[in-house]
């Protein structure tokens, strides 16, 4: 597995703020993210197996805050993913 972060600093320089990182499942072959966000390392990770691709990577990107649709997917990509994971995994 493989993390990678944007490497962008946050905006604004009124002392730090806490970011948010989400999680993305891409492949060196498409332009952009296969799936994601996730909000944990672990639940991008349940869809990197579920995506069965060895060369798919979880990568991480840092956000300065998500609204609360962003969150409600992620969230719901975490359950869905850990869901099939398990399917994969005992199946």
């Amino acid at each position: 597995m493989k993390i990678q972060s944007s490497g962008q600093p946050l905006a604004g320089s009124f002392g730090p703020k806490k970011a948010t990182e989400l999680f993305y499942i891409t492949h060196p072959k498409v332009p952009k993210a296969l799936l994601g966000p996730f909000l944990t390392e672990a639940d991008a990770e349940c869809g990197r197996i579920v995506l069965r691709s060895p060369e798919a990577q979880v990568t991480a990107c840092l956000v300065d805050q998500i609204d609360e649709y962003t969150r409600w997917h992620a969230e719901n990509n975490g359950h869905v993913f850990r869901t099939f994971a398990e399917g994969v995994r005992h199946g």
